[in-house]
């Protein structure tokens, strides 16, 4: 279960970088968007929870509208790292991110996230 100050700092960042990582292309997720989204993943991402829960995987299920869009991994990608340095953690505890699509059974591809990504590749 997510530590109540875990969902605190999870809305402090939706709300802090909220739009950071938009591109001129309408199609591209917001950055508000792709952490609401991902919101509930983050017990598995960063708590070591082995198996992600449904509404995780619902909500990566729901960022496949943007994962082939012009700029949308990218966005993914940037926003990801952008709240990771928002909260003080390292990028790379964000890591099994890239893994939620095949832990879902989605065949969707999402960003690698560490600290040498480029997110613009």
């Amino acid at each position: 279960m997510m530590h109540p100050i875990t969902k605190i700092i999870a809305v402090v960042i939706i709300s802090m970088v909220s739009g950071a990582a938009a591109g001129a292309d309408p199609q591209s997720p917001y950055c508000d968007i792709i952490l609401d989204h991902l919101n509930p993943c983050l017990p598995y991402i960063l708590q070591g929870e082995v198996k992600p829960t449904k509404v995780c995987c619902d909500g990566v299920l729901g960022l496949t509208q943007y994962t082939d869009a012009k700029g949308g991994q990218q966005n993914i990608c940037d926003c990801v790292k952008a709240a990771a340095i928002l909260m003080g953690a390292p990028v790379d505890n964000f890591s099994k991110i890239s893994s939620l699509p095949k832990t879902c059974g989605l065949s969707v591809t999402l960003p690698p996230i560490s600290s040498g990504t480029d997110c613009s590749q």
